[in-house]
């Protein structure tokens, strides 16, 4: 095939081939599959990375009646299989959690009580192996909680460009706008939704200090209406991956230690909240754009 543009329908691309792409994300397969569409005018190619295979087998039933009518192509690769083999090791918390003084506290871990906030470096890089099996297991639990919303999140805001240039660009298909723009509301909303999830988890495993402090700087801030929907949508998108990417920075840190650039930087709290607040300015000028 010829060279495409990625992610956003031609304008003489086949109206099912852009159906397929706006079932794609109004249905939320993409928090499934990675997909990027190239869109030809006799048909389109998707490249997918897949982490939910019910997903991915849904995706393939809507494409393959239109392989009657054009050239579809579906190049896939599976997440699962770049892991490394399982290993005992993955059952435990992220070193960083494990010695997190904080969220140790907040669960009431009756070990760390006795230690105290200062570890070895063995202890550090590893799980000790006389700590409490239901502390290990919920440690673990509050980290893939925390990691399954920051990868939401994630997957929200990297769709986001696309959708918002077919949303409001300006020289775009005017029959799939509206329903673009829904879907790009849609995605805003739930990424809105697992910064303010995320918040409340992070307030467990952040110094008490830093969370006044993160949360009297943003009582001064109020959500600024934006004047274009496109250019907001491109700025959450930016900020939702570089908070995102922070967070899966404060779960593994380099050398097990936090990097002197995100001590500079405002507190995640702060950054989640910031991010809430650009999804509800970025709704408002959305509702009122014609």
């Amino acid at each position: 095939m010829t060279k495409g543009i990625a992610g956003i329908p031609l304008k003489d691309a086949a109206a099912p081939l852009r159906e397929v792409w706006l079932r794609f994300h109004q249905s939320r397969l993409c928090l499934g599959v990675d997909a990027l569409f190239v869109f030809q005018p006799k048909g389109m190619e998707v490249w997918c990375r897949i982490k939910d295979e019910r997903s991915y087998q849904q995706l393939s039933a809507w494409v393959a009646p239109l392989r009657k009518s054009f050239l579809v192509e579906l190049y896939p690769t599976h997440a699962d299989r770049e892991k490394k083999p399982y290993s005992p090791e993955d059952d435990d918390p992220p070193p960083s959690f494990w010695t997190n003084g904080e969220l140790r506290s907040y669960m009431h871990d009756p070990y760390f009580s006795r230690l105290g906030v200062s570890l070895d470096e063995e202890s550090r890089l590893s799980v000790p192996p006389n700590i409490d099996p239901e502390l290990k297991r919920r440690l673990k639990l509050f980290a893939d909680d925390i990691l399954s919303l920051v990868g939401k999140m994630e997957r929200l805001g990297s769709d986001l460009p696309a959708l918002a240039g077919a949303a409001f660009g300006e020289e775009l298909l005017p029959e799939i706008r509206a329903r673009a723009r829904g879907i790009c509301l849609d995605h805003v909303r739930e990424a809105s939704r697992c910064a303010l999830r995320l918040a409340e988890n992070l307030r467990h495993a952040l110094p008490h200090a830093s969370e006044k402090t993160a949360e009297t700087r943003s009582a001064a801030k109020e959500p600024a209406e934006l004047a274009n929907p496109l250019e907001g949508a491109l700025s959450f998108s930016a900020q939702a991956l570089e908070v995102a990417h922070r967070i899966v920075r404060f779960v593994y840190p380099q050398a097990h230690t936090v990097d002197l650039a995100d001590l500079k930087k405002p507190s995640l709290i702060e950054d989640l909240k910031a991010l809430q607040q650009s999804a509800a300015a970025f709704i408002a000028g959305a509702q009122k754009s014609r």
